[in-house]
């Protein structure tokens, strides 16, 4: 038997979870396809593993498409009718086994549904929501929890407390239903608890580790490290580097700090009080810096960057192994690859994403003198793929 997963991810980074899909269990994940912003594939085994996807931010279980679902008020009441024909049941001890949590009675459980529409509706999201949460609890007994503030949201059971979640996306008349496989979507990760303005999103972090990590990575640095989520992401994915976390402001510092233990790697990871403009590391030479900097939007630069983070890129070459390389990430009308070819940089990648309605480009580069940088082979290929189903562009989506 076969079960269908959907992964879904950052606007542009398809192919990167497509590779991390393929890889996270030899031949596991099959017939891997692509849509806008997620993955599906199928599995004979739903079990954990799929629950430590990184780049991912969310992952779901498929329960079925419906049909003739249209953009009138009726449609509701059809939608309700067809629901009731979806096994809920049989996902649901599906999405228990891969949490572990097979012994847990449904009667007990509290649920949400999440609906996504695409096109103009008679109605609205809490309409969808409600009626499809009366069907789900008839069928397995558990407590709805309402996310329609007409219900009076929050009052008696919050979506925080939903032990799982139904999603249902609508687009033209089919609708596509869905169990999601963790309790919350993946991208909240447990560890990121100390946060300040401007935060990276754990998955892109993971993304642009694992964009940089070619070749030998027994170093990494970021220089601009706020709440630590890209070292973080990199001590993850690469467990024998050593990764040195610097920052100017010792609050979000010692946010990165807390965050790190929490997520276990903080033995693995120095942390440093700097001007990334005055450099000390003192760790020699590192085989990636791998960095979102204060680009003066959410956050400003300060100390001896206030001005310009141009200083920065001169002299931070210096700072990296003759192999060493960059991955970065910032707002595409920054002209970032521009102003990297202008100081000497080779880039290899420019790649278009798309993540909170904001356009970005993630970077990657390495100095003039650095041997070829280039995406290590196996993203490359799955990249090649994207840009053969027209998912993505040589630059962009």
């Amino acid at each position: 038997m076969t079960f269908r997963l959907t992964a879904r991810c950052v606007r542009g980074l398809e192919w990167l979870l497509a590779a991390e899909v393929a890889g996270i269990a030899d031949g596991a994940a099959r017939e891997i396809t692509f849509g806008e912003r997620q993955v599906s594939f199928e599995t004979a085994e739903i079990d954990a593993g799929w629950l430590d996807l990184r780049t991912a931010d969310d992952v779901l279980l498929d329960l079925g498409t419906l049909h003739g679902v249209d953009h009138t008020r009726a449609a509701v009441a059809e939608l309700s009718r067809q629901l009731a024909g979806i096994d809920f049941g049989t996902g649901l001890a599906l999405v228990q086994r891969a949490r572990g949590d097979e012994g847990d009675e449904l009667g007990a459980l509290a649920f949400d549904v999440v609906v996504s529409l695409l096109g103009r509706r008679n109605y609205n999201r809490f309409m969808v929501e409600d009626a499809a949460g009366e069907v789900v609890a008839k069928a397995v007994g558990a407590r709805y929890a309402s996310r329609n503030p007409a219900a009076g949201f929050g009052r008696a059971l919050g979506a925080a407390e939903a032990e799982f979640t139904v999603r249902l996306s609508l687009s033209g008349d089919s609708v596509d239903v869905a169990l999601r496989l963790s309790r919350k979507p993946l991208h909240r990760r447990s560890w990121k608890l100390a946060t300040g303005p401007g935060t990276l999103h754990p998955p892109l972090a993971a993304a642009l580790a694992r964009i940089g990590g070619q070749g030998p990575l027994e170093t990494a640095l970021d220089p601009f490290c706020g709440d630590g989520t890209l070292a973080i992401e990199t001590a993850h994915a690469f467990p024998g580097a050593r990764v040195v976390a610097a920052d100017l402001d010792a609050e979000r510092l010692g946010n990165a700090r807390a965050n790190a233990a929490r997520a276990r790697v903080a033995t693995r990871t120095r942390f440093v009080l700097a001007d990334a403009g005055r450099p000390t590391w003192a760790d020699g030479r590192f085989d990636l810096l791998v960095t979102n900097p204060p680009w003066n939007r959410a956050v400003g630069a300060a100390g001896s960057l206030a001005e310009s983070l141009d200083p920065f890129w001169r002299t931070i070459a210096g700072a990296l192994a003759p192999h060493g390389r960059i991955c970065t990430v910032a707002e595409a009308d920054l002209e970032v690859p521009s102003r990297l070819d202008r100081a000497g940089y080779t880039v290899a990648l420019v790649q278009t994403i798309r993540l909170a309605g904001r356009v970005s480009h993630v970077i990657l580069a390495a100095p003039g003198y650095s041997a070829e940088v280039r995406l290590p082979n196996t993203l490359d290929r799955w990249r090649e793929r994207a840009i053969r189903a027209g998912i993505v562009s040589d630059g962009g989506f």
